[in-house]
């Protein structure tokens, strides 16, 4: 890479690892960009001299005007220290913050609350004496997990909960305690538009992290709504939202890391496509706005050029 990619359309993919997904969105983002580098994260090398440096190999990533994260949940505290040191002036679909607040999911679903954003109901205890105080008035069946597993227990009563519960406090585990959601729809953002919903088709009594056969599934104009209201406010430009339909719809989780394989083909549509004109389109709206700004600075100053000029007349 020269020394004139920050003054050219290039855009940076920060992954793990090329898959499916990855390459589907490196093919479709050299459509539309200049140029485009894959960077595996693990490769990156960050340093702490007189200037820190985020170098990949021989490569100045400090340099590029567009990164877009492709980071999996469970490194979400380094995905924000990484992103963080990059220029303010950096366009990022999803930005550094999000990871924070996406990384565990009961900050997440309390984040989204104290925004105004409906979620499913969901408590968290490390105790195995607090959590059957809440049991005292909770509406079964319930799903128990803890924080960093996604498989969770489906319990239809009071007793089968404190047997679980107990069990996992003896382990000196932390506890999700959570609705059960029968009907989960997956949709998937791509700013600032709703561009696919499928549902999951499974076995499985809890369904929110199951494996299943995704199907196409049209939803309201709510629903639709709600997904894109909860992305901006985590400030997600990119985002695949759970959404929870027993009743009103409300938001069961957000990944920021979504396949777009499976979705692509149960909607045949090619959500790739479609996530990297987003960001084309987007990055073409960040790159005018200090265009935009300056032009509304230079106008502030002849205004007040023009008062000081009638002040002295």
């Amino acid at each position: 890479m020269s020394n004139n990619i920050r003054n050219n359309n290039n855009l940076c993919i920060i992954g793990t690892n090329k898959v499916n997904t990855d390459i589907e969105l490196l093919n479709e983002a050299k459509k539309v960009f200049d140029s485009v580098l894959f960077v595996p994260i693990e490769s990156i090398g960050v340093g702490l001299a007189e200037d820190f440096s985020i170098k990949y190999r021989v490569t100045d990533l400090l340099k590029f005007k567009a990164v877009f994260p492709r980071i999996p949940r469970k490194i979400s505290s380094y995905a924000y220290q990484l992103l963080s040191l990059f220029p303010e002036d950096t366009y990022m679909p999803i930005k550094p913050i999000s990871f924070l607040l996406a990384e565990e999911r009961f900050f997440l679903l309390t984040v989204l609350r104290k925004r105004r954003i409906s979620t499913i109901n969901l408590q968290m205890t490390k105790g195995p004496k607090a959590a059957a105080k809440m049991l005292e008035d909770a509406k079964f069946p319930l799903v128990i997990r803890i924080p960093d597993k996604k498989t969770g227990i489906v319990v239809k009563n009071a007793t089968e909960a404190k047997g679980v519960i107990n069990a996992l406090g003896s382990l000196n585990q932390s506890v999700l305690i959570e609705d059960l959601v029968k009907n989960v729809v997956s949709v998937y953002i791509a700013d600032p538009e709703v561009i696919a919903s499928v549902k999951k088709k499974t076995k499985e009594t809890d369904v929110v992290f199951a494996s299943g056969e995704l199907k196409k599934q049209n939803i309201d104009l709510k629903t639709k709504q709600l997904a894109i209201d909860a992305a901006k406010a985590i400030d997600a430009q990119v985002a695949r939202v759970d959404i929870g339909l027993n009743g009103e719809p409300r938001v069961v989780n957000i990944e920021l890391n979504p396949d777009l394989s499976a979705a692509s083909k149960a909607v045949d549509k090619n959500l790739a496509e479609l996530v990297m004109k987003s960001i084309r389109e987007n990055y073409t709206t960040h790159q005018q706005k200090p265009m935009l700004m300056k032009f509304f600075d230079d106008a502030k100053s002849v205004v007040k050029d023009v008062l000081k000029t009638k002040q002295l007349l």
